[in-house]
């Protein structure tokens, strides 16, 4: 069923369940209390949504402080000036935790585009919901490995894939020989969930419901057992019936988060997690991978969307993608392979990247193809941060590194830095000092620390990202990047900075 303005529909189930997930995550916070709980069936979702706050409140569910709340404008009778600051930075923030939202902006929550709303609100509610089911969070997803598989290879899968794997674990421990493919269409006669929910819970729920011919009916059966061990109410049996993967993704994910059922490792298995190398430091090069893999995203290339860098990239297909993006006409598709399917074929592909890549200016001594296809880190991140460079210096047009730094320092007069590694940097106070020369009335001047310590640098450099976001900047810093002034995502800061200027003056 649908509902329909002039040219677009969304689906009422699907406004429906968003309502009531995002009063599950948040009907207890302390400032949403005049609007939650949302009643499902009204346009509540749709209006909680026009000032920006919801939603931030979600991305920070989504992924841990990525915006700093200090910087939402929170008083009542917002502006449309304040009320487009915050949505801004909502969306930015999207954006930089690797939401792709082609034509999004905040006139789509001023102006009720039911839609784009829950295309957006579906992103970062999937992300809430799947956060935790990774190898790196669940080690006991090792239990869903393939014969011959490692565990690196566990790690590639999207969660989607996991929870499918997990579904097909149940079924085999329940003596099923039923097996599904998706999240949608195997599961709507709900004969694989109530197998899954009797091998999680079995004095809870029984297997009776499968003797059950309606499929509504049985549908309701499923929900019930669903309850009984503690999963949220958010679907209905209509939902399950007509196959909605979105839905039903979230059912599972939510059965998966309640109880997921898979034996805790032992003493051996733990110590062959370990050594995997899955749990690691979140260090400089880690971080640096995170922010690329979310540029590229939003880049909004049709067709690319990247989970893992270094393993998208080993077809060179992606990277091919993005040097066409940044420099149309220096890749000769006539020669690209769009199957590759061995090791052979990636070889000529990535062989292409290394041509282009020259073509384009780029440095790459003694770094070939074979990186590509082999995964190496340090050179795919060193060809990727070139072409990331690259973007960001067309964005500034005929400026300069050395010009930007020209820039930010007359922003600043009272402050200055020799380059973008300074580590004078580090305490924030240049960068609020720069983004108030932008706009001078995004800085709450008595929230700003010092700097002096650790913690109130963590503390300015939170305030900074998030005030960058609310001014119109796509950045894909964390807070440490400041703070340990990474030099690469301080370019891409600056750079983005000094675009929204030239946006405002123009």
């Amino acid at each position: 069923m649908g509902e329909s303005g002039f040219t677009h529909s969304y689906l009422v189930e699907e406004k429906l369940c968003f309502a009531k997930l995002a009063n599950e995550f948040l009907q207890h916070e302390e400032d949403l209390k005049e609007i939650f709980p949302l009643n499902p069936e009204s346009d509540d979702l749709f209006h909680s949504m026009e000032n920006g706050i919801v939603l931030s409140k979600l991305v920070n569910i989504a992924v841990e402080n990525t915006i700093d709340f200090r910087a939402l404008n929170k008083q009542k009778n917002m502006n449309i000036y304040q009320i487009k600051e915050n949505l801004n930075l909502a969306i930015n923030a999207c954006k930089g935790i690797g939401i792709k939202l082609p034509g999004i902006n905040p006139q789509a929550f001023t102006e009720k585009k039911h839609h784009l709303i829950l295309a957006v609100l579906w992103q970062v509610m999937r992300l809430c919901l799947t956060k935790k089911i990774s190898l790196k969070d669940c080690p006991e997803i090792m239990r869903l490995a393939a014969e011959g598989e490692e565990l690196a290879d566990l790690l590639k899968l999207a969660p989607e894939a996991i929870l499918i794997r997990w579904i097909n674990y149940h079924l085999k421990k329940a003596g099923s020989d039923r097996k599904v493919t998706n999240l949608g269409a195997d599961l709507k006669d709900s004969v694989a969930l109530l197998y899954v929910l009797n091998s999680l819970e079995p004095s809870k729920c029984s297997l009776g419901g499968l003797s059950e011919e309606d499929l509504v009916k049985r549908a309701d059966i499923l929900i019930k057992n669903s309850e009984a061990i503690g999963v949220p109410p958010l679907v209905r049996a209509s939902d399950i019936t007509s196959g909605n993967v979105k839905i039903l993704t979230v059912f599972v994910a939510e059965i998966f988060n309640t109880k997921h059922g898979l034996e805790q490792l032992n003493e051996q298995e733990m110590e062959a997690y370990e050594k995997c190398g899955i749990i690691d430091d979140d260090v400089e090069g880690s971080r640096d991978e995170r922010a690329f893999r979310f540029w590229i995203n939003s880049l909004n290339i049709e067709d690319v969307y990247v989970n893992l860098l270094f393993e998208d990239f080993k077809t060179g297909i992606i990277p091919l993608k993005v040097i066409e993006k940044l420099k149309p006409g220096n890749i000769d598709w006539k020669k690209v392979d769009k199957n590759p399917n061995n090791t052979f074929k990636r070889g000529i592909n990535c062989g292409l990247i290394i041509e282009a890549a020259k073509k384009i200016g780029l440095k790459i001594p003694g770094i070939g193809g074979s990186d590509f296809v082999d995964g190496n880190k340090k050179n795919v991140i060193a060809v990727v941060w070139q072409l990331v460079r690259m973007h960001y210096l067309q964005i500034i047009g005929s400026m300069t590194e050395e010009d930007l730094v020209k820039w930010a320092n007359a922003s600043v007069p009272d402050l200055k830095i020799k380059n973008f590694k300074d580590a004078a940097l580090s305490d924030g106070q240049f960068l609020l000092k720069l983004c108030s020369a932008v706009e001078p009335r995004a800085i709450n001047w008595d929230i700003v620390m010092k700097g002096d310590t650790d913690e109130e640098k963590a503390n300015n450099a939170k305030y900074v990202i998030s005030i960058a976001r609310k001014l119109g900047a796509v950045v894909f810093c964390v807070w440490e990047d400041i703070a340990n002034v990474n030099y690469k995502m301080i370019l891409v800061l600056v750079s983005s900075l000094y675009e929204i200027q030239q946006q405002m003056k123009a």
